[in-house]
């Protein structure tokens, strides 16, 4: 089975679990289960304008996106993380934002679909 992840990538996250499919499977489960959570948090503290609370839930999600091979999304997280931190527009923070809802959508589904080829 061949498929086509555009935002993970499922070579980094085997690397960082050492290439053991039992905790490769827990942590994709975990993840799976957290980042919604996570990223409720990110979004309630856009809905409230709250630049600490975004930049310390972007700061709280981006390392997860390391460890799943998500680069583009964590640079994205990253900049979220340091236009809230400057105080930058929120017409900026929420645009940045919204990209990053649509690609964090998408990877969820693909930790769904690498979580099923395990």
């Amino acid at each position: 089975m061949n498929i086509q992840f555009n935002i993970i990538y499922p070579e980094t996250i085997k690397k960082s679990m050492m290439n053991d499919n039992d905790m490769i499977l827990q942590f994709v489960e975990l993840y799976l289960i957290q980042s919604p959570i996570d990223f409720l948090n990110l979004n309630k503290s856009i809905i409230t304008q709250d630049l600490k609370a975004i930049s310390a839930a972007a700061h709280h999600i981006k390392p997860t996106m390391e460890y799943i091979g998500a680069k583009d999304l964590k640079n994205k997280f990253q900049k979220l993380e340091l236009l809230s931190s400057t105080n930058a527009s929120f017409e900026e923070i929420l645009a940045t934002y919204q990209e990053i809802e649509k690609e964090f959508n998408i990877m969820l589904e693909e930790l769904k679909i690498f979580k099923e080829s395990i």
